[in-house]
């Protein structure tokens, strides 16, 4: 056993090495910046690698028809996909066909419900158990200001953060709302209309499959959407982690994960407390889903991009993919040649991750600090990753809800303390105090996974 860990190790580090040497010639020609993110991209490549033959593995197992990456992780994964499996072939198996779905939750969440009513809402507001009128009217795809005559019959203002929206008589008011409710339905009705149409452009059509879905995870909550969009069809999700599910999981869906996953384990799971990095570094420069269009008899996804997003990914993202997907054309030969299979590569997949995250390299964490990230889903726009709560804001928080909400938000939405070190925009005590508030804001959340999984998983 040992012997085989050792052949393989020394095998990993052969294909590393002489991809880094096949790069020296492209390094050189690169600037600083590129080229050190370049080759961390080459030297990251086993956790990509692993994950591309976890989908290939799991989809011959599952004898699934087409494997669907979603967008906007899945454009990048897809690319791994086929630059390890380049024959479309595995240990004598050929694989599913690879498509690439354009979805986001926005897009999607919708044309999912089942009826205008609290508890189909419970969905959203499991993730976010604090949100504004406002934010709740865009993770509809409904313009805020539509809905504010019907909202102030009930004297909610749409820019009121709610805490628990499902327990405020108000907010009850509104869902018995008529006109509410009616206004809400046709949303829905159309979004459904158009999302299917497009599923079914693209061979997603209910009754068909089963269909293997790749996303980079958390909660696949995008299979959610699908699988009670379509739920005749049996769906398996393909991710790189899972966190704990929070939501009623669909009966026509399994998903599964190469690195953590919250739901099994507590194995790495300290990679799932900050994942927005990991999803800036997968991301693609063509935007954000938005919805779906009927125009001419066909469907189409609509994008938004944000020109900060695709300037980080120009300068910085592109060339750590570019370096992965450089490294993963030196592992295909090695895939078949030496029977490399994602389990080999597991343990040192996670660990590449967690070196990312927790020893990030000074580019990515700058690029980071500079993100506006599209959180129009649930928070109701995007977020500035340079924007954190000021020192008086975090001692106000002790006696003000506002502020306290406000602060809870910010820990929620970031959990990278490593990222955050290296942000010389920050005085140091100004970082240390954020720090020790995410540091808490970890400790609180790995408590309740210690006691969820040992009072609840392993029974």
């Amino acid at each position: 056993m040992n012997g085989r860990l050792t052949d393989r190790s020394s095998l990993q580090r052969h294909i590393e090495h002489s991809a880094l040497a096949a790069a020296a010639p492209l390094l050189e020609d690169l600037r600083t910046k590129p080229g050190l993110i370049f080759r961390l991209g080459i030297k990251s490549a086993p956790l990509f690698v692993g994950q591309a033959l976890f989908i290939a593995e799991q989809s011959i197992i599952d004898d699934v028809g087409t494997i669907y990456f979603f967008t906007r992780e899945g454009e990048f994964f897809e690319r791994v996909f086929a630059s390890v499996a380049p024959n479309g072939r595995l240990a004598n198996h050929i694989l599913p066909r690879a498509r690439l779905l354009e979805v986001s939750r926005l897009a999607t969440f919708s044309a999912s419900l089942r009826a205008v009513s609290l508890d189909e809402m419970r969905r959203l507001w499991s993730l976010y158990d604090s949100q504004s009128l406002f934010a709740l009217a865009r993770s509809l795809g409904l313009e805020p200001e539509a809905l504010e005559p019907i909202c102030s019959r009930y004297d909610l203002p749409l820019v009121e953060t709610i805490v628990h929206p499902w327990l405020d008589t108000r907010v009850r008011a509104l869902f018995a709302d008529p006109g509410f409710v009616r206004r809400v339905s046709d949303k829905i009705d159309a979004d459904r209309q158009a999302a299917l149409a497009y599923f079914t452009q693209q061979g997603l059509v209910d009754g068909r499959g089963p269909f293997g879905l790749v996303d980079i995870g958390w909660r696949g909550t995008i299979q959610d959407n699908l699988a009670w969009m379509l739920p005749n069809t049996r769906f398996f999700g393909y991710y790189l982690g899972l966190q704990r599910f929070l939501n009623h999981q669909p009966p026509n869906g399994v998903k599964r994960a190469y690195g953590p996953d919250a739901n099994l384990n507590l194995f790495f799971s300290h990679l799932l407390d900050a994942v927005s990095p990991m999803e800036m570094l997968c991301n693609s420069p063509r935007g954000s889903v938005m919805g779906y269009r009927l125009e001419g008899g066909e469907a189409h996804a609509w994008r938004l991009t944000e020109p900060t997003e695709n300037a980080i990914h120009a300068e910085v993202v592109r060339h750590f993919q570019d370096g992965v997907l450089f490294a993963c054309r030196h592992w295909a030969p090695h895939v078949e040649a030496h029977s490399i299979r994602s389990q080999d590569l597991r343990e040192q997949a996670c660990q590449l991750w967690s070196d990312l995250i927790e020893r990030p390299d000074r580019q990515i964490s700058e690029a980071y600090a500079a993100l506006k990230h599209n959180d129009v889903f649930g928070v109701g726009g995007f977020v500035d990753k340079r924007v954190v709560p000021s020192p008086w804001r975090m001692i106000r928080g002790i006696v003000s809800s506002e502020d306290r909400r406000a602060v809870i938000l910010y820990i929620k939405q970031t959990q990278w303390s490593s990222g955050l070190w290296q942000r010389r925009d920050l005085r140091p005590v100004h970082r240390l105090m954020l720090i020790a508030a995410l540091t808490l804001g970890r400790t609180y959340k790995h408590l309740r996974m210690w006691m969820h999984y040992h009072l609840v998983t392993k029974r």
